[in-house]
């Protein structure tokens, strides 16, 4: 009968740490993707609204609707600022999420190691048990069946 793992309780800690670290991964990497998405979106909407407002330069505008514009692309631009900083720090979240994941996962590992250790010498200590009651029981059945030894 082999031992135990005597840390399987601290493997089955270290297991569940990374589950988590690996749920926060997943949460920041789609907080990032999400405010990468709100960005590009904001970007793609000032170059049109940008686009437009030459369009109306070019054919002439009045002052009003200029300062219009101008007053509207000041304020996407704002939003576009506050969008880059939400990514940034969405980003910045999801590297020090990679990293306490990358953390948990290497202390996993070294756990598993330990626990391949303590199971290879479960098994030698299992091995040598058989095999010396292997050689017990040729060692009997040799005796056994082999005559008397007379004394000279």
């Amino acid at each position: 009968m082999s031992v135990r793992f005597p840390l399987q309780p601290v493997m089955d800690v270290a297991r569940n740490a990374v589950d988590t670290a690996t749920t926060r991964l997943g949460q920041a990497m789609k907080r990032l993707m999400d405010a990468d998405r709100q960005l590009q979106t904001l970007l793609i909407y000032r170059e049109e609204y940008q686009a437009k407002f030459r369009d109306s330069i070019a054919s002439g505008i009045d002052n009003a609707r200029w300062q219009n514009f101008q007053r509207f692309l000041a304020k996407l631009d704002a939003g576009i600022e506050s969008a880059r900083a939400q990514a940034d720090a969405a980003r910045e979240l999801a590297h020090r999420a990679q990293a306490e994941w990358q953390h948990q996962q290497k202390k996993y590992k070294a756990y598993g190691v330990l626990a391949e250790r303590h199971e290879r010498s479960q098994q030698q200590v299992t091995a040598r048990r058989e095999q010396r009651e292997t050689d017990d029981r040729a060692a009997n059945s040799y005796t056994r069946k082999s005559p008397p030894h007379r004394a000279r």
